[in-house]
């Protein structure tokens, strides 16, 4: 059938044409080699580690003690990268003003890259490191902006304390009702597409490719970052379980959440 013969080379180009989505995708955006990955995660963390330094070096200023004394601070960054393209040649045939057939294949593909990084300090350690220098700070779009307002929230929860509309000096390391923990949480979600229809008509009967998108791929990175700030154990170096269970729960919901995006999208 004629229509058969000129989509079987549509169909044997396709995996070649469609090729993201069909290995694990890279962090770098294009171009870029592997370094340049290494490079981007080195400036990120970089970048975020002078925001909780400057945030908590600023937010003590001219007062020695707070409520954040023995208190830490849990850093995680979530990168996810999904990649995903689509084929979808079609052939049309006519062979006369009457009768018409029409056929397509479609073929997809999707790959997703979830990279995470934790990390821990003290207020303590924090504050002995004091603020960075801004101009070794990366600087850049996104998670590599030097304003990611921690410093913003973090004196308007020290804010709700001085007015008494809060307490975070309680002894809430253990226990179930154990509460005192701040939290704050950037999300960038950036998409990129494109796609490609070009079409050819053989003969006066024969068209290939008349309607539809032949190959389309596209390009979502979700960097997720969540700074948790709670009470230490007794020990003073690690966190106190209301800390770790508040960094959990906040990692089921970025999964959570994650994972519907994906699944109601075309």
């Amino acid at each position: 059938m004629p229509v058969t013969k000129y989509l079987l080379p549509l169909i044997a180009i396709a995996p070649i044409l469609a090729g993201c989505g069909t290995y694990v995708p890279e962090i770098q955006e294009f171009p870029a080699d592997a370094a340049g990955g290494q490079q981007l995660v080195v400036a990120i963390i970089q970048n975020v580690t002078c925001e909780i330094r400057d945030a908590v070096n600023d937010l003590y200023g001219s007062r020695p003690h707070l409520f954040l004394d023995t208190w830490g601070v849990q850093m995680t960054l979530n990168l996810t990268i999904e990649e995903k393209s689509a084929i979808n040649p079609t052939a049309g045939w006519t062979p006369n003003a009457i009768f018409s057939l029409a056929g397509g294949v479609d073929v997809s593909s999707d790959a997703t890259r979830i990279d995470i990084i934790n990390s821990y300090h003290t207020i303590k350690e924090i504050r002995a490191l004091n603020s960075c220098n801004p101009q070794a700070r990366p600087g850049g779009a996104f998670l590599l902006a030097s304003d990611l307002k921690l410093k913003e929230w973090l004196f308007d929860s020290v804010n709700v304390v001085d007015t008494k509309q809060a307490n975070y000096t309680g002894d809430t390391k253990s226990g179930p009702l154990g509460q005192n923990v701040i939290s704050h949480e950037v999300k960038f979600l950036v998409t990129s597409s494109g796609n490609l229809t070009p079409g050819w008509k053989l003969s006066r009967v024969i068209s290939v490719n008349p309607t539809g998108t032949f190959l389309s791929a596209e390009r979502d990175r979700t960097h997720d970052l969540t700074i948790i700030l709670g009470p230490t154990d007794d020990s003073g170096t690690k966190p106190a379980q209301v800390s770790t269970d508040a960094a959990l729960s906040s990692q089921i919901g970025v999964a959570v959440t994650n994972g519907i995006r994906r699944a109601i999208q075309p």
